[in-house]
């Protein structure tokens, strides 16, 4: 259950981990000049869309496979809220595909299976304070290898952060490190069909952690479908108790104002494969 408790960590999100900066190293004076920025300002209206890549697996104790979830689509995050201390970013998806196994259960997506939600985001540096997330449409129930059968499906999730989750230490600035705190999560989970007359599974006290973290920013050429960019590439292990070490890195774009590529990649605490997320820049509607 550890592994599904990350991914919802994880999948609501593009944003991880509060920001206690230490050891820093500026590589020279020169390159502090030219490679530091600042947190971003967003308005309401403000919007980004990007090719997204779900995959998240879970074991039993004796490490058999007993979940595989995996969600291709396009999802747009828009601004819908930026008074007070938070924005609210309100997410919808197109182009919805996919599969989940839930035990003895199988079913297949539509492109009406829609991953929906709205994250709270901390103006000061854009850490996730609470989020909720919702995947929801038609579905066909697989049986065997030939029948399949329509049926409704919902799964719902919503939690806090404990700290607020970070993934961007801003100022950020080429060439430094640093330790972050562990993040904790805090929430629910509840999967059904049929309008909630079968349920799959429900998750009523959901606990989640980061691990020990430790990152590195740097600056890096990426190529995405929104185009070229020089991004400042902060990459971010986290190492659980048992020694397991997962990776996130998240390519911060100035001229985007927030990320315009994102790959987590956290195993499962046994070492087998666990929670896999690629994202990618389509387009925005953001100006500097």
């Amino acid at each position: 259950m550890n592994k599904k408790i990350i991914g919802i960590f994880v999948c609501m999100l593009l944003t991880t981990t509060v920001v206690s900066a230490t050891n820093i190293n500026v590589k020279n004076d020169i390159q502090k000049a030219v490679s530091v920025v600042d947190i971003p300002v967003w308005i309401i209206g403000d919007s980004w869309t990007y090719n997204e890549q779900y995959i998240n697996h879970l074991y039993n104790l004796n490490g058999a496979l007993v979940y595989l979830w995996f969600h291709n689509c396009t999802r747009t995050y828009t601004v819908n809220d930026a008074t007070g201390d938070n924005y609210k970013v309100k997410m919808s998806s197109t182009n919805n595909e996919g599969q989940v196994m839930i035990g003895k259960y199988h079913f297949k997506f539509t492109k009406s299976t829609m991953l929906t939600g709205e994250l709270i985001l901390r103006k000061t540096d854009l850490g996730t304070v609470s989020g909720s997330g919702q995947e929801k449409g038609l579905v066909y129930w697989l049986l065997g290898n030939t029948i399949s059968i329509p049926a409704q499906y919902n799964d719902a999730w919503e939690g806090t952060y404990s700290p607020p989750d970070v993934t961007l230490p801003f100022p950020l600035v080429a060439g430094t490190n640093g330790a972050l705190p562990n993040v904790s999560y805090t929430g629910h989970e509840k999967c059904s069909i049929y309008w909630g007359l079968i349920t799959l599974y429900n998750w009523p006290d959901l606990i989640g952690w980061t691990g020990e973290q430790n990152y590195m920013c740097e600056m890096a050429d990426i190529t995405v479908p929104a185009g070229n960019y020089d991004a400042f590439n902060v990459s971010i292990e986290q190492t659980y108790g048992d020694g397991t070490l997962g990776i996130v890195r998240s390519y911060y774009v100035p001229e985007v104002g927030w990320m315009a590529k994102q790959i987590y990649d956290i195993p499962d605490f046994s070492g087998k494969p666990g929670y896999i997320f690629k994202s990618e820049l389509v387009s925005t509607t953001y100006s500097p």
